[in-house]
C-alpha cells in the first residue's frame, strides 16, 4: 500500500491554486472549477477542494470547525537553496498578497536535515527537505 493522493480542503480554491501551481510549481493539467481542481506533485496526485465539500462527503463530521494544522505536507528536493530562491522569486512576481508565509528559511535541524518550513494560504504547514546524497 502506498499513498497516491492527497486532498486539501481550502477556503479559496483559486488562491490555493495560485500558491501550489505558480509558487511551488505543481502541475495542473485541467482548468480549475470553483469548487476544486486536481493536479500533481511528481507522481502524487493532489486535490484542492472548497471546504463546502466536507459536509457533502462526511455528513456531520464535515460540519465540525476546522482549526489547527493537523498534518504536515513534506517534499524533498535536490537543491534546497535553488528551490527557496525560486519560491521567493515567484512570490514577488505574483500580485496576490499573503499567499506564502515563510515560517523558517532553510536551516539545519538538530537531527542533521536542512529544511525550509512554510505555510499555504490556509495555514497548512509544508516542509521542503534537502535530499541527502549520502543516504
Amino acid at each position: 500500500m502506498e499513498i497516491d493522493y492527497i486532498a486539501l480542503f481550502v477556503s479559496d480554491v483559486a488562491r490555493s491554486l495560485i500558491f501550489y501551481r505558480d509558487i511551488l510549481g505543481f502541475r495542473f493539467d485541467k482548468p480549475a472549477k470553483p469548487d476544486g481542481v486536481e493536479g500533481y506533485s511528481g507522481n502524487l496526485k493532489i486535490g484542492i477542494y472548497d471546504r463546502s465539500w466536507l459536509p457533502k462527503l462526511f455528513g456531520d463530521r464535515g460540519k465540525q470547525i476546522i482549526s489547527g494544522n493537523p498534518f504536515l505536507l513534506s517534499m524533498t528536493v535536490a537543491d534546497l537553496d535553488q528551490v527557496y530562491q525560486q519560491i521567493c522569486d515567484r512570490q514577488l512576481s505574483i500580485q496576490e498578497s499573503k499567499l506564502l508565509d515563510i515560517i523558517s528559511p532553510p536551516e539545519v535541524m538538530p537531527w542533521g536535515q536542512r529544511i525550509l518550513f512554510l505555510s499555504d494560504p490556509d495555514g497548512n504547514i509544508l516542509e521542503i527537505v534537502q535530499a541527502n546524497p549520502n543516504q
